[in-house]
């Protein structure tokens, strides 16, 4: 039996690996979506009221989440007006606290949450409303 030999020329361009690009592609996909999703979310969902003018808030702002049913959240905690003081940071006296409450909550309960924070020593606060679009 012959032995055959099998030339491969030389003469063709030479073609660049892809496999590095595709991991970078992928490294970057992945960096921009978990960069992209930064914000933190509530115990619960909201829907704020609207407003025309908003401000940006101070860094050491504590954040108090307020449902439709007078539910309280603050971080991954969740509970009532009354036990509110156990889920604040101990540091809160003197820091502002934004309320996230809910458009649909009936008034008397944030005046109600309004005044539970008074009673903690709270005196910055701040009503959390979304942006609405300009009325034409």
């Amino acid at each position: 039996m012959k032995r055959r030999r099998i030339h491969i020329a030389d003469d063709s361009p030479a073609q660049e690996p892809m496999l590095p690009l595709i991991n970078i592609v992928f490294l970057l996909l992945i960096f921009f979506m978990i960069a992209g999703s930064l914000q933190k979310l509530g115990p619960f969902d909201v829907d704020p009221p609207a407003s025309h003018t908003a401000e940006s808030q101070p860094e050491d702002t504590i954040v108090v989440w307020f449902g439709k049913e007078g539910e309280v959240g603050l971080g991954d905690h969740t509970g009532t007006l009354e036990n509110l003081s156990s889920f604040l940071p101990e540091d809160y006296i003197g820091r502002p606290v934004e309320i996230r409450a809910d458009r649909s909550t009936d008034g008397a309960k944030v005046v109600a949450l309004l005044k539970r924070l008074q009673e903690l020593g709270v005196d910055k606060v701040q009503l959390m409303t979304a942006m609405e679009a300009e009325q034409e």
